[in-house]
């Protein structure tokens, strides 16, 4: 076994933040190979592996531990202390049949519903509005849609406020190296709306308010583990949040995807005009476009992997974008082409923005379907329910940048409601 090739330094913490997503990318193809080490968050070594066959060992339990290896600083602000992201085995199980069970075939159909619905109500503000940046436009509406499918009371004047502290949090994974300016106010964000949860999970519990059955709000308020104890109330609001939290973020997918649609003005006909083309659309913008960049774990046995061994107890880092972007995964994968979802055979190991492997037992996003529905509706609605203009702005896309955005958030005006007056 050959031994692993590393990026030199002590601590490149510093490198991965100013080169962003291309960091792995950057470094694999000066190094000449596909698995290497770097010392990051305070020098701690860690192998970076990336492609298939590097997500597929990344959610193998029986190898790699996830438990304790988030930053302090991402679950402080991001993730929680205590949420389903941070712990492993039993525990993780039995908390993650929770969450799929709100998976169900009229949830899922009721959040299609909501995006649909919420999107043409949202109509006439947006023709009022001189100009409309997307990016801040979606967070608000999508905060809507998840607080009602979670079946979380949120008064219409707290709807703004939600929405914000909801992005401030997402936003501070630009924290991921230690100390950032946003920090106090991402850990303010999150202590106000754990507030604001854990009283609907404690006046839930008393019986003072009642969220329907099979909302998010109501399973995890009466939900028991399997030693057949009530979740605390903090770690449920936690984790109630957390069924909610990521449909706010596919904010970001949003812009992307408009900016996707200006970009390859076709796209807009296809998905008015061919039945599955808005979910091949979705699909290739959550491929295409940079959103989580990578995931840390923790090999626990010593590894062979690709010729190198990585030793028991050694870091390891899963390449979120480059897998998405590796040649050997896909075919001319730096161009836009829904396309090639037609054949995709639904691999969980290598369309992975949000993580990847099995959605019963290890870490992918249980939201995942969610997020592809809401985005296909909002698709469709701004390809077939609204015609706008794209005035002239910056639609810079920085790679260098964590996490990724459309630098202008895609900004539209002359928003117009499409009506058929034949």
């Amino acid at each position: 076994m050959a031994s692993l090739k590393r990026d030199k330094g002590l601590d490149n913490t510093l490198k991965v933040m100013k080169q962003g997503y291309l960091y792995t990318t950057n470094q694999r193809n000066r190094l000449n190979t596909t698995v290497f080490e770097t010392k990051v968050l305070g020098g701690k070594p860690f192998a970076v592996v990336t492609g298939k066959e590097g997500a597929e060992m990344f959610y193998n339990n029986e190898i790699v531990q996830r438990e304790g290896m988030l930053p302090k600083r991402i679950v402080n602000t991001l993730f929680g202390k205590g949420a389903i992201h941070t712990i492993d085995g039993k525990k993780h199980i039995d908390r993650k049949a929770l969450f799929m069970s709100l998976m169900t075939e009229g949830n899922l159909n009721y959040v299609r519903e909501l995006t649909r619905t919420l999107w043409q109500a949202n109509t006439q503000r947006m023709e009022s509005m001189d100009q409309v940046n997307i990016y801040r436009e979606s967070i608000v509406l999508l905060t809507k849609v998840g607080t009602r499918w979670a079946g979380v009371q949120a008064p219409p004047e707290d709807i703004e406020r939600i929405a914000t502290d909801m992005d401030i949090m997402i936003d501070s994974f630009k924290g991921l190296g230690g100390v950032f300016k946003g920090y106090k106010e991402s850990k303010a964000a999150r202590r106000r709306v754990e507030d604001w949860l854990e009283e609907q999970i404690l006046e839930t519990r008393k019986g003072n308010i009642h969220p329907p059955e099979g909302t998010a709000l109501y399973e995890f308020a009466h939900w028991e583990d399997y030693l057949g104890n009530p979740m605390d109330s903090r770690n449920c609001a936690i984790d109630l949040m957390n069924t909610f939290r990521p449909l706010i973020a596919i904010n970001r997918f949003v812009s992307f995807g408009l900016l996707a649609m200006h970009d390859n003005p076709i796209s807009r006909e296809k998905i008015k005009s061919e039945p599955d083309y808005a979910y091949k659309f979705a699909q290739e913008v959550r491929r295409f476009y940079p959103f989580v960049p990578f995931l840390p774990g923790k090999a626990k046995v010593d590894i062979d992997f690709q010729g190198v061994t990585i030793p028991a107890g050694h870091g390891l880092a899963l390449d979120v974008y480059g897998t998405m972007h590796d040649e050997t995964v896909w075919e001319d994968p730096n161009e836009f082409r829904p396309e090639r979802f037609e054949d995709w055979d639904g691999s969980p190991f290598d369309l992975i923005p949000q993580g990847g492997g099995d959605y019963w037992t290890n870490h992918r996003c249980a939201g995942e379907w969610i997020t592809v529905i809401i985005m296909e509706e909002t698709m469709k609605y701004f390809a077939e329910k609204v015609t706008y203009d794209v005035p002239e702005q910056d639609l810079t896309v920085d790679l260098n940048s964590i996490p990724g955005y459309v630098k202008s958030g895609f900004i539209i005006s002359n928003v117009q409601e499409v009506v058929d007056r034949k």
